[in-house]
């Protein structure tokens, strides 16, 4: 049969490119269900916005010229019947998606990245559906590279689980030279690999050391830089006998950070230096054997929080370090400290306890409270 002209008229086009992308959006969440719309000047505003009624009439009557090939169907029952069928709020479902398809030029819906993405993990990733599931979540759509290749060469990752190398270097061994294919997605490595955290490092954990003259009987990891340089340089007691570590951010919370090779040490020139008790240090921290008190000082806030419970995975008996937060505390309660949005930290979220004695008792219940934060470079001891 012989398509109509006004089948390519703008007004028709709109209308039916309109349920096309209704038709693939549902595909795209899963959903086979026919397209039902209500035509409204949002739907179709080539009808409703005509000037002229007997504009409308023209158009409604090309509509229902459609419904009679049986590409719609249009209720209430009783507009089909009406030239004026458009005031009585009618809705359309859509029956014949590939006539429409077809009138549209739009044959096959245009995939995206993701299902790209999902298709040749099914297809070619040599995992169950569990690992092939979760490693659907991390896309790689690489432009001169079909999925498929990306995919056939993430099978070679377990030949080098067991090889020390950095993240970047995994990549470009795997991904035809390119180092950065794999940054953010260290979860899809674990994916993979089958184990919970990635096992190369995506840069090896830096931490800068300060030891004190002598031998160090405890350590105390300081989240700012700022406030572990003041730290070298304080004259008094506090910080006597203490190894000082700068460990910024949740970076000491690495799972790698007691790992030998994961990790490089820089010695601060301030302190002590000597193979002993540079030695010392390193036994400790990659050794399970030697047992020091490890505190954690940081911001009072629920990130310097959570950073302690997180490190307290590497370091169960760790504490919060009284003689840094106790000054915080007493100006937190003195009604000093600044709101979460006067410095960029809007958002975080606050924490229960988790075993800190010091921390439980005192400095969780405060942030509760006053909902106000600290900075830990206020204070120099």
């Amino acid at each position: 049969m012989t398509e109509p002209l006004w089948l390519q008229s703008q007004p028709i086009q709109a209308l039916l490119n309109h349920l096309v992308d209704k038709t693939d959006s549902a595909e795209q969440r899963g959903s086979s269900n026919a397209q039902t719309i209500p035509l409204t000047a949002t739907t179709w505003p080539a009808l409703y916005r005509a000037p002229m009624e007997s504009d409308k009439e023209f158009l409604w009557e090309q509509l229902l010229a459609l419904v009679k090939l049986g590409w719609f169907q249009v209720t209430p029952v009783t507009a089909s019947r009406s030239v004026a069928g458009y005031d009585e709020k009618p809705r359309i479902k859509l029956l014949d998606i590939e006539a429409v398809r077809k009138a549209t030029g739009r044959i096959e819906r245009q995939k995206t990245a993701l299902e790209r993405w999902r298709e040749a993990l099914a297809l070619h990733l040599d995992a169950t559906d569990e690992v092939k599931k979760a490693a659907g979540d991390y896309c790689i759509d690489m432009p001169d590279r079909e999925m498929a290749e990306v995919v056939e060469r993430l099978n070679g990752l377990k030949a080098l689980a067991g090889t020390p190398m950095l993240l970047r270097e995994v990549s470009a061994r795997l991904f035809w030279g390119m180092s950065k294919v794999l940054d953010n997605r260290p979860g899809l490595v674990a994916a993979i690999l089958g184990v919970d955290e990635c096992p190369f490092s995506e840069s090896p954990v830096q931490l800068q050391v300060y030891l004190p003259r002598g031998c160090f009987s405890g350590v105390l990891f300081i989240e700012n830089l700022m406030s572990f340089e003041q730290a070298i340089r304080a004259k008094g007691h506090s910080f006597s006998k203490l190894a000082l570590v700068y460990a910024s951010g949740f970076k000491g919370s690495a799972t790698r950070l007691r790992t030998r090779g994961a990790v490089s040490l820089f010695f601060s020139n301030q302190g002590e230096l000597g193979a002993d008790s540079v030695n010392n240090f390193d036994n400790w921290l990659f050794g399970n054997n030697i047992a020091h008190p490890v505190s954690f000082w940081g911001d009072l806030d629920w990130s310097g929080m959570r950073i302690l419970a997180a490190m307290r995975n590497n370091f169960p008996g760790m504490q919060a370090w009284e003689p840094g937060y106790q000054p915080m505390l007493q100006s937190l309660l003195a009604g000093q400290g600044h709101s979460p949005e006067a410095s960029a930290k809007k958002g975080q979220r606050p924490m229960l306890v988790f075993g800190c004695p010091y921390a439980d008792a005192h400095l969780i219940p405060a942030l509760a409270a006053h909902g106000r934060f600290v900075d830990q470079e206020q204070f120099t001891l």
